[in-house]
């Protein structure tokens, strides 16, 4: 039987959660907690109530918005190295997590209930993908960096992680960059 490329990337995905099911169980439960306080927060911040902004106070900026991501995940990802360091330094790599989900559930009240129909656009075509695709990155760098205790180890750790980094800044320049020409791509204000 000939094994097809979306076969082996299946296995290849479902061998990487069995051997990491506590950190990928720990990674997504800390991300969701963070979406419901930076739901929770941007609600309570605002009065529970959202006034629509003219299309004149809109801030639109692609690139902008792909340089801010990409030096704020560097940041991320340096959090999750401080998880190889130590084996006390582990709990440190949640941060990352749930600082992501943080600001995915701002953004997605933010992008809904203020720029309406075209922060809907946004979410769904550029803010969604991206969040979803950088928490996926983040997770197997997080269950590399979690497995690798030891300062020893933190070179190694470092370079697979400067890898998965770039990786998560490509697809970023394809969300934020390329799909930007075709969607115009909001800059949230805080």
């Amino acid at each position: 039987m000939r094994m097809t490329g979306l076969r082996a990337a299946r296995g290849v995905i479902k061998d990487f959660l069995k051997e990491n099911r506590k950190s990928v169980l720990g990674f997504s439960a800390v991300f969701a907690l963070g979406v419901v306080i930076g739901i929770f927060v941007t609600i309570s911040a605002a009065g529970g109530e959202f006034e629509r902004m003219a299309r004149a106070d809109m801030e639109f900026g692609s690139v902008k918005v792909f340089f801010t991501s990409s030096f704020a995940l560097l940041a991320g990802y340096g959090v999750l190295l401080l998880a190889a360091c130590a084996p006390a330094l582990a709990l440190v790599s949640l941060l990352s997590f749930a600082v992501l989900g943080y600001f995915f559930g701002k953004y997605m009240c933010l992008l809904v209930a203020v720029y309406g129909a075209t922060g809907v656009l946004n979410l769904i075509v550029i803010y969604l993908p991206f969040f979803l695709l950088t928490f996926a990155c983040m997770v197997v760098g997080g269950a590399r960096a979690a497995k690798a205790l030891g300062c020893g180890r933190v070179r190694s750790t470092a370079l697979l992680l400067l890898k998965v980094y770039g990786v998560n800044v490509a697809l970023d320049f394809v969300i934020f960059v390329l799909l930007g020409v075709f969607v115009k791509v909001l800059v949230v204000g805080f």
